[in-house]
């Protein structure tokens, strides 16, 4: 079952504030940037991240092909009309 994108949008926002908080003590312990990428609760944090960007995008290519369906039956249901 897909989430909606209120409840994708949401977990984005926490993941990124995760994120944020787990920068913020690294920066205090003076861990370069260039080297967190090696510790594995930041790989982990980002590819929660990435997990969910990803179903944001899986998510709009769903949205725009339901609309395109409903634009076409809409066309295809006043073309029978006239």
């Amino acid at each position: 079952m897909s989430l909606r994108r209120a409840q994708l949008e949401r977990q984005l926002q926490h993941a990124e504030a995760t994120i944020a908080d787990y920068s913020k003590v690294l920066d205090e312990q003076n861990v370069p940037a260039d080297q967190r990428k090696k510790l594995p609760k930041w790989r982990q944090m980002t590819a929660q991240r990435l997990q969910v960007k990803n179903r944001l995008k899986s998510l709009k290519v769903i949205e725009d092909r339901e609309e395109s369906f409903r634009q076409s039956a809409t066309a295809a249901s006043e073309s029978s009309e006239d």
